[in-house]
């Protein structure tokens, strides 16, 4: 009060110290196109924050701006490629990350040899595999007691299934099979003479 005058003075407040918390920092999504969304929750209602994708496939839908209690939508666009990939979103200075699972290969195998015929001792022999892609796993049992994989038993992409044959004993000949990556492998033996 001057001279019974009101002379008023307004001061500003301290700007807030603003922090955030996203509702979720990670998503998993399949190879197919998705969306999502995560909440942006604000220390204060007054405090900003925006949301960006650092990575083309991945584009924020809703939510590009915020201020206080927020949502933000994302799309995720189809992965076509056989391996999986990782990118993110920057929300409110926070990092959420996407990770997005690969298409599985189409897997189709190739035997070296499909048929093999041994004299009536006890051999050894090997057997290549060939796959259409890395990724694809396969097995190799066998389907006789006389005959057995002795390595290889499983296996990723390309590679060598090796098996024993017992001796036979018998006077006649025999026929056994290997089952290696689906595909059938056919192992006749002599008899004895």
């Amino acid at each position: 009060t001057i001279a019974g005058e009101t002379f008023t003075v307004t001061q500003s407040g301290t700007a807030p110290a603003c922090t955030y918390s996203l509702s979720s920092t990670a998503e998993t999504v399949g190879s197919a196109a998705a969306s999502g969304s995560v909440t942006v929750t604000a220390s204060d209602g007054s405090c900003s924050w925006t949301a960006a994708s650092n990575d083309a496939w991945i584009t924020v839908t809703a939510g590009t701006s915020g201020a206080g209690t927020g949502t933000v939508s994302f799309n995720v666009d189809g992965n076509t490629d056989a391996g999986s990939r990782t990118g993110t979103l920057t929300i409110a200075g926070e990092t959420f990350t996407i990770t997005q699972s690969g298409t599985a290969p189409v897997c189709t195998y190739s035997l070296s040899s499909t048929a093999e015929s041994v004299g009536s001792a006890a051999a050894s022999g090997t057997v290549t595999v060939t796959a259409s892609d890395g990724s694809c796993s396969w097995t190799a049992t066998s389907n006789d007691a006389w005959i057995s994989v002795t390595s290889g038993a499983e296996g990723t992409g390309a590679g060598t299934v090796s098996y024993s044959v017992d001796a036979n004993t018998s006077a006649g000949s025999r026929t056994g099979t290997l089952t290696i990556a689906g595909e059938t492998f056919t192992n006749t033996q002599n008899g004895t003479a």
